[in-house]
């Protein structure tokens, strides 16, 4: 799928996108070998500065973006019915032990819309 139609489906600006068949590069542009195998694409949702707990707990974050990307329901399943993948990618960094516990409502949004949550747990201050 091309990027520019993802970018119109979801209506988010992207941080970093790549069409497969295009010749791979870092983040900063410098060429590597071969080309991309997949489509990629990925937005920034949450800002850094945003996201910390003090600010929204994890719990309110999600429930905002299940609610925010609810419209984008019938796109992101005809994106999965091509074969292609939707999540929300969380990265979680803690100095200390914590939990959280996702509503029944909030996993079912999500659920509904197609995406998968994707957890990465850091250990240590970020």
């Amino acid at each position: 799928m091309d990027p520019e139609a993802i970018t119109r489906g979801l209506d988010k600006v992207p941080k970093r996108t790549c069409r497969a068949g295009d010749a791979r590069s870092t983040p900063k542009g410098t060429p590597l070998e071969g080309t991309y195998k997949e489509t990629y694409w990925y937005s920034v949702l949450v800002p850094t500065e945003e996201g910390a707990s003090e600010i929204w707990g994890l719990e309110d974050r999600l429930a905002f973006l299940a609610r925010d990307l609810s419209p984008r329901a019938e796109f992101i399943s005809t994106l999965r019915a091509s074969g292609g993948r939707a999540e929300l990618f969380i990265g979680l960094y803690g100095d200390r032990n914590f939990g959280f516990e996702l509503p029944p409502q909030t996993v079912a949004t999500l659920a509904a819309i197609g995406l998968a949550l994707s957890f990465d747990i850091y250990p240590g201050p970020a």
